[in-house]
């Protein structure tokens, strides 16, 4: 296990455009830090200066206190799970996961026991001597972690390694990767576009956008505190409802509906008396009875919840209702919204 440090880390390209700005982050031993943003926003470029993939313009990569900013990957201990698996096809899965240490000239005793030891982890024992060509898209990327694993690297890279598998194969690897840090205690740096992973593997949350970090916290911080518009509208499936909103006398006043405040988010709003802000509702804290009418445009039953898309007025929601129901085109619901989260209009940032 080791520790990982992020100095300011930023990339500019010889085009002069700047992929990553000040990239800050201290990884603790042990814990599975998830980098989660949109396609573009920097997160792989990171992940690859890490790596040593990519060169660092500026700032500082420090592990375990050791500067290795300049130093090639192989001199990093690093070891990266590609999105793609990039497997050996003419190679058997033990000699795919032995390869790296096999050019390291370890001893053959020493090898075997690490594959095995980590086919085992990664329940790979019966496909030792099957070619990637003969295992499923799920099997192959266990291979490609159990190359990582024999090495005992001091810091694991995922990149994306989730995007080529099924929903069902994803749902299930997600869980194995999950069962490998706490059985391996490994520091991890992993990256995603995908919330969900986000939200169930991670430790802490990075969440970037136009290549800067915009929050940084546990999954629940950034699900139940977004600190600006952005995450609270990447973070959260369904995505959060958002609407522009006059604050008046205890109201939130929109063209479509009037919502009354609690007396803390009053007193939260109290510098925006007579000003416009954004107020935001994730679908799921919108609950049936009130005062706020939902004309239904379409009605999306999942087992044991049910989505509601419509209209308050002219504007698009989504409410996502705990029980099985049945709406047609045209019904109309009457809501109230629970937890409300509001952004000023000016600078995007959560009013807190």
């Amino acid at each position: 296990m080791s520790e990982l440090k992020l100095q300011h880390l930023e990339k500019i390209y010889d085009n002069k455009v700047q992929a990553v700005f000040d990239f800050d982050l201290d990884v603790k031993q042990g814990e599975l830090i998830v980098i989660v943003g949109p396609s573009g926003c920097g997160k792989s470029t990171t992940l690859r200066m890490v790596a040593g993939l990519e060169d660092i313009t500026s700032g500082k990569l420090i592990i375990d206190g050791k500067d290795v900013t300049q130093m090639p990957p192989k001199s990093r201990d690093i070891a990266m799970v590609f999105q793609n698996y990039a497997l050996y096809g003419h190679m058997t899965v033990y000699e795919n996961m032995a390869f790296s240490l096999m050019l390291r000239k370890e001893n053959k005793n020493v090898i075997h026991q690490k594959v095995l030891a980590a086919a085992e982890i990664l329940d790979l024992t019966d496909q030792l001597n099957k070619k990637p060509a003969q295992l499923s898209g799920g099997q192959r990327q266990r291979v490609a972690m159990g190359r990582a694993i024999v090495r005992t690297p001091k810091v694991f890279l995922f990149d994306e390694p989730l995007s080529n598998l099924d929903a069902k194969l994803r749902a299930a690897t997600r869980r194995e990767i999950l069962l490998l840090h706490k059985r391996l205690g490994a520091t991890m740096l992993y990256v995603t576009h995908d919330q969900t992973e986000a939200l169930t593997l991670a430790d802490r949350i990075v969440c970037m956008s136009m290549g800067r970090i915009r929050q940084t916290g546990t999954p629940l911080e950034l699900y139940d505190e977004p600190a600006d518009l952005f995450v609270a509208g990447f973070i959260g499936l369904p995505p959060m409802n958002f609407f522009d909103v006059a604050i008046k006398g205890g109201q939130a006043v929109n063209v479509g509906f009037c919502a009354e405040l609690t007396a803390e988010e009053t007193e939260l709003l109290k510098g925006y008396e007579g000003k416009t802000v954004t107020l935001g509702v994730r679908p799921e804290n919108i609950v049936r009875g009130g005062n706020i009418t939902v004309d239904v445009v379409s009605n999306e039953n999942l087992g044991q919840s049910t989505l509601v898309n419509g209209t308050v007025g002219s504007q698009k929601i989504t409410c996502k209702f705990r029980d099985w129901c049945r709406y047609r085109y045209s019904d109309k619901v009457q809501v109230s919204f629970g937890k409300k989260h509001f952004f000023d209009k000016e600078t995007t940032n959560a009013i807190r």
